[in-house]
Formats: C-alpha cells, sequence, structure tokens
C-alpha cells in the first residue's frame, strides 16, 4: 500500500512539474499576443470612450482587417457581409463593370490590360496605364482587390477615371458606362458576310488564328468550337493570339493547354509550406501534330501566362512576342468562422512543368525568374500596340445606344475624353465598320514567319 501511495505521489509531481515546464513557453506565446495585438485593443477602446460622435458598429475592427489584409499583398482583401453576394458574381464572371484588369508594376497601379469588347477598351483605355483615381478618390495606396471593387457596380452607371497614359505628363479621364463583362473570348482574324468569326488568316487559309481576350466560364468550349472545324481543312499551323489577355478563370486556361498536352503536367501551386497541387493532362481528345505558335506581350497575364508558359515549358508551342506581366499567384476565398464575412488570400503561386514561378515579386523584379519569356523576342512600339488594339476595337465593336446614368457623385463625361481619343475611337453612332479583317502588324507577321519556318521542313 504504501508502495502505491507512493508511486502516486510521484506521478502527480511529474504532472506538476511538466506543467512548470510548460509554462514558461505559455506565458511567453500569451505575452508575444499581447504585445501584437494590445495597442490595437487599446485604440478599440480609447476610440469607443473619446472619439467625438459615438461609436456603435465595428467599423474599427472592419478597418483593421482591410489594414492587415492591405499589407500581405496587393491581391488579398476582406469582404464584408454585404460585399460577399456582389463579390461572388464576380468570382464567376457574372458582373457589370468597366472591363480591366488591374495589378501592381514598380509599386505603381496600372492596367494590366482591358478586356477585349468591354466598355473600357472601347473608351480607349491602354494596357500600362497608371490608375490614378475612381470617381474623384484616389487609389494610391489602394490594394487591387479594393479598386477591382469600386470598379464594379449598377449597369449604365458611370465610372470616372483618371489614368495617365504611358509617354505623356498629364492625366486623361474617362467617363465609362458599367456594362457586362461576360462577353464572347474568343475571336477570329476577320468577319464574313453574316458577322460571323472566320479563324483563319485570310493572306493564308493554311493558318489558322484565335485570339483569346480574357478566360471565362466558357472559353474553352469556345476554343473547341473554332478549332474543331479548322483541323478538318488540311490546316498548316496555329496562332493563339494571347496579347492584350489579362487572364481569369485558372480552370479554363488549364483545359485549353490540355488540348495539346496528352499527359505530364500543365500547372501546379506550391504554399509557403511547399504543399504542391497538380494539374495534369489528359490523353483523350489531344492535338498532338499541329505546329503552334503563341503570342504574348506585357498584357498577358495569369491565366495567359499558364497557357504560354505551359505549351513552352513541355515544347509544344513557339512564344512570340514580349515579357509576360507576371501574375502568378493563387487566391483563395475563406469565409470567417461565425460571420457572413470571408477574406481573399493570396495562398499560393503558380509554377510551370519546368520549375519556373512566374509571378513577380520584389525578390525576383531584378532577375529573369518572373513571367514568360519568348522564345522569339519580338517588341511593338507603343504606337504600334495602340494600332493593334484599335484595329481590334474597330472590328469587336459593339453598338451603344443607351445613355448612361450618372453613378451618385459623378458627372456624366462624353464617353470619348478627347479630340485624340475620339480620333483613335470609332463612333459608336456613325457608319458600319469598313474592314472586315485585322491588318498583319509585325508582331504577328514574326509569328507568322516562325510558324512557317516550324512546318518548313515537311513541305
Amino acid at each position: 500500500m504504501l508502495h502505491r501511495h507512493t508511486l502516486t505521489w510521484v506521478a502527480i509531481f511529474g504532472v506538476i512539474s511538466l506543467m512548470f515546464l510548460r509554462l514558461p513557453p505559455m506565458i511567453a506565446k500569451q505575452d508575444s499576443v499581447l504585445n501584437t495585438y494590445g495597442p490595437l485593443v487599446e485604440v478599440d477602446a480609447l476610440a469607443k470612450q473619446q472619439f467625438v460622435e459615438p461609436i456603435h458598429d465595428d467599423r474599427l475592427v472592419e478597418g483593421a482587417i482591410r489594414g492587415m489584409m492591405l499589407r500581405l499583398d496587393p491581391y488579398s482583401g476582406y469582404i464584408s457581409p454585404d460585399e460577399l453576394p456582389s463579390f461572388e458574381r464576380r468570382n464567376n464572371g457574372e458582373y457589370c463593370g468597366v472591363g480591366i484588369e488591374v495589378g501592381y508594376r514598380n509599386g505603381r497601379l496600372a492596367v494590366i490590360a482591358p478586356i477585349e469588347g468591354s466598355p473600357a477598351a472601347h473608351a480607349g483605355v491602354r494596357p500600362g496605364d497608371l490608375v490614378l483615381a475612381i470617381n474623384g478618390r484616389e487609389v494610391e495606396g489602394r490594394s487591387v482587390f479594393e479598386v477591382e471593387d469600386m470598379l464594379v457596380g449598377a449597369p449604365d452607371t458611370v465610372v470616372k477615371l483618371r489614368v495617365l497614359h504611358s509617354g505623356e505628363r498629364e492625366p486623361t479621364t474617362f467617363a465609362i458606362a458599367r456594362g457586362p463583362v461576360q462577353m464572347q473570348t474568343v475571336r477570329g482574324f476577320s468577319r464574313d458576310d453574316a458577322n460571323q468569326w472566320i479563324y483563319r488568316l485570310n493572306s493564308d487559309a493554311r493558318i489558322g488564328y484565335i485570339r483569346i481576350s480574357n478566360f471565362r466560364q466558357n472559353t474553352a468550349r469556345e476554343f473547341d468550337r473554332a478549332l474543331k472545324p479548322l483541323l478538318s481543312q488540311g490546316l498548316m499551323g496555329l496562332i493563339i493570339d494571347l496579347r492584350f489577355n489579362p487572364g481569369g478563370i485558372m480552370q479554363q486556361a488549364i483545359d485549353l493547354a490540355d488540348r495539346f498536352l496528352p499527359d505530364g503536367i500543365i500547372v501546379s501551386t506550391v504554399t509557403r509550406r511547399r504543399a504542391v497541387e497538380e494539374f495534369r493532362a489528359h490523353a483523350p481528345d489531344t492535338v498532338n501534330e499541329l505546329p503552334i505558335v503563341v503570342l504574348i506581350n506585357g498584357g498577358s497575364a495569369s491565366a495567359a501566362e499558364i497557357v504560354a508558359g505551359s505549351l513552352q515549358a513541355r515544347r509544344r508551342a513557339t512564344i512570340v512576342g514580349e515579357r509576360s506581366f507576371g501574375k502568378g499567384s493563387v487566391q483563395h476565398l475563406v469565409k470567417l468562422t461565425g460571420h457572413d464575412a470571408a477574406v481573399k488570400l493570396t495562398t499560393a503561386y503558380y509554377r510551370m512543368p519546368d520549375g519556373r514561378i512566374i509571378h513577380r515579386t520584389t525578390r525576383n523584379a531584378l532577375s529573369n525568374a518572373w513571367g514568360i519569356i519568348p522564345d522569339v523576342e519580338f517588341v511593338l512600339t507603343d504606337a504600334e500596340a495602340r494600332a493593334v488594339q484599335d484595329a481590334r476595337r474597330t472590328l469587336d465593336l459593339a453598338f451603344v445606344t443607351a445613355e448612361p446614368k450618372a453613378e451618385e457623385g459623378a458627372s456624366a463625361l462624353p464617353l470619348v475624353p478627347s479630340a485624340t481619343d475620339a480620333a483613335a475611337s470609332p463612333s459608336t453612332h456613325g457608319p458600319s465598320v469598313p474592314s472586315r479583317e485585322l491588318p498583319l502588324d509585325r508582331q504577328l507577321e514574326k509569328g507568322i514567319d516562325v510558324l512557317r519556318s516550324m512546318v518548313q521542313p515537311c513541305e
């Protein structure tokens, strides 16, 4: 009995000793939490006790969370319960806005590219434009997430967008009526008499040409509908034009790349803890033999970079043009426990099959480790790039007849901001489009030359 009693006390002593051994780290951890969040709690209490007006809601907490997200990166953000339904619709590609994708370049908020056929594209917004203000509110210091939220809204309301064009000293203010941005994403080189797209070059019917403006819910299916008849028409090769494509839904990019890869990795995502998720190609319906050239430029981002990078890494396509934008991060929507709010949080980077991370960060910005670098580099001047966009806008033009109604606090400015832009942008009330085909810009001509050189030995 004495022996059992002694063992009991030894066990109790051991437990107490273990508790004391673990107590300092626990206390240190609590001290760390208090040191980190103590000022936040103190400021919240001071504001509620002494601010000149009474505070009856959680605006301080919400503001603190938004600030935390902004310090992470430009693509993370907080979504309040009121904002969540609208965000989920926008995330699925169903929203009304002006149709631009924005990102940070050299610390400045810039337009990656306006989505072709969108209100912003018709108004004359250009890739690389620095975004200065939206509806009179400066955007400096705001996250990409906040800016995107400022651009969406009710149909036909006006967004006053102040930007600085590359090479210009004075900013330009556009007044753009919001409209649906869920539009046709797959386009051709010309239109027939019935206004349907022709997915071949008029100068050489053996070369297919498919341009993709962005990646939405049905992009891969639209691409298949364009490609299938071409394959039965003795096609020599295919040009996929991803210039000025700011990205979109990642799965659509994966599905498109899968058309040309029989197996292996298309793209993978890697987290901070090196957890990897792989997206692999499948053999059925693979187009194996067709030579492919992909055109990219600085307005090619995100999902467009996945397509170009995966086909390049697997040597399935030759990339021609200019270095891409370098946006290769993955954002997940995380619902907050016990609340109807959520955060959009960057959780991973895209990784190409050759192991490259395409996202541009402060660590790799001065290296060759970000973006998609073309196999054949061919740079257009700013004027040439604008001419390409103008020609596309002319061919894609959707006539607008409704007069926009001004959003509260926004004056109804003309849709075309200046005489210069008016000359570059065709009138929405003018005569029918004079040309039904795109001109052959120098970058496209280079892509055609590269494609012909790829098939020359077989001719």
